[in-house]
């Protein structure tokens, strides 16, 4: 739980559920494959619309929500295990043509931030543990450090400290009585079927999975958004998955020429990434290593001695004494 001070200062006015599927788990450095978000706002969320007034058991997913959806080639070999899971491969994303997490793709996330109204909260199932680490590793390849102003908060958490709260596992709907005796799943097709007793579709696409979750949210929504209120985390106190080794040479490689000489302007780039002022494209648009290396002294003496040594070696054993 984050102390006080980390948490809004305001009550969540948008929720924007985040699903990513990538080419493994946390030990291979994976890269995201697909990225997905949708965005509800808390007034949708409290007030839930039902087909059948009177039972109010099944509310009907939200109707104004925003939708991004974007397809990522990952330009890393998929586990066999995770392309068997998403349906992903590297062939078929060469063959679609798909970019790589580029520039492109941070432009679409500040844009759709944007439209929100704040305070703005992602949501993630096990994000604290996935999702929310994995994006900020993918952010740093950019050199961005982080979202300003934006909070997170893991489902998967939630679920389980409003049950630990309550003290016992709470009742769902449709679930018989019979089943308090077993030890409640909280995995997210788990929880999905306790509440509406068949398991979701589209199972581990980025889409399927964010209605998913929206689903399973609607049916403890007023507790989840209380218990979110005071307790999502800013985006940028979350650490990162991993570091990469090598981050691009060039934003040039990345950027179409007729964006490289845009001028600066201050907009939701220079208000939403931390450390990143609104002239942040002019100083990470130039090459990060420039001019050519050279040799330390030490090393050319150790050359020279080298190739003394092969000379030496040639000359006795082609002329013996």
């Amino acid at each position: 739980m984050c102390a006080a001070s980390d948490s809004p200062s305001r009550p969540i006015e948008t929720f924007i559920f985040l699903d990513l599927e990538a080419t493994g788990l946390p030990p291979s450095r994976p890269k995201i494959a697909e990225l997905c978000l949708f965005a509800v706002t808390r007034h949708a969320l409290e007030n839930p619309q039902y087909s059948d007034l009177y039972s109010k058991q099944i509310p009907l997913f939200p109707r104004l929500v925003d939708k991004l959806c974007v397809c990522i080639d990952p330009r890393k070999p998929f586990t066999p295990t995770a392309s068997s899971i998403t349906g992903l491969s590297n062939e078929e994303f060469s063959r679609n043509k798909r970019q790589s997490f580029n520039i492109h793709v941070l432009h679409m996330i500040t844009a759709f931030f944007g439209r929100q109204c704040p305070p703005i909260c992602l949501v993630a199932h096990n994000g604290s543990g996935y999702d929310f680490p994995l994006l900020k590793a993918e952010l740093a390849t950019l050199g961005i450090a982080g979202l300003d102003e934006i909070y997170c908060a893991d489902t998967l958490r939630a679920m389980k400290a409003l049950d630990s709260k309550n003290s016992q596992p709470h009742q769902y709907p449709c679930q018989q009585a019979s089943q308090f005796g077993r030890k409640k799943k909280y995995s997210l097709c788990d929880l999905y079927y306790q509440f509406y007793k068949v398991y979701p579709q589209n199972s581990h696409s980025a889409e399927g999975d964010v209605v998913t979750l929206i689903r399973v949210f609607q049916q403890r929504a007023l507790d989840l958004i209380c218990w979110m209120d005071s307790n999502a985390r800013p985006f940028n106190t979350v650490g990162a998955m991993y570091k990469e080794n090598e981050r691009y040479a060039s934003y040039s490689q990345i950027l179409p020429s007729s964006l490289q000489m845009q001028p600066r302007r201050r907009g939701v780039t220079a208000c939403l990434f931390s450390g990143h002022d609104a002239g942040f494209m002019d100083s990470t648009l130039s090459p990060l290593h420039s001019g050519t290396a050279s040799f330390p002294d030490e090393m050319k003496m150790l050359l020279l001695l080298l190739l003394g040594l092969i000379i030496v070696m040639w000359v006795a054993l082609n002329y013996p004494v």
